[in-house]
């Protein structure tokens, strides 16, 4: 049986992506591959572990600081909720 990624008990499911130069980046998070060895690139993970190990990779490659962000990814439907 396979489980799902999708906690339903949980409203929020929480996404994280890295800003490099105020442009959204596609990196290896996690550092799967495919049945060829590529490894899969994606703008956003549920892993902030490997959304600040991408950060950290990107600063070791001469990235300035104050062009890395990492951002956590709000869903539409969770902002626009009424508060009543």
């Amino acid at each position: 049986m396979l489980t799902s990624t999708i906690d339903f008990k949980k409203t929020r499911q929480k996404m994280w992506g890295v800003l490099k130069d105020k442009t959204l980046a596609q990196l290896p998070y996690g550092h799967e591959t495919d049945q060829n060895g590529v490894e899969l690139t994606s703008y956003a993970t549920n892993c902030y572990e490997d959304a600040l190990d991408q950060a950290h990779t990107l600063l070791a490659n001469g990235i300035g600081t104050k062009d890395i962000q990492i951002v956590e990814f709000v869903p539409y439907d969770y902002i626009m909720q009424p508060r009543v």
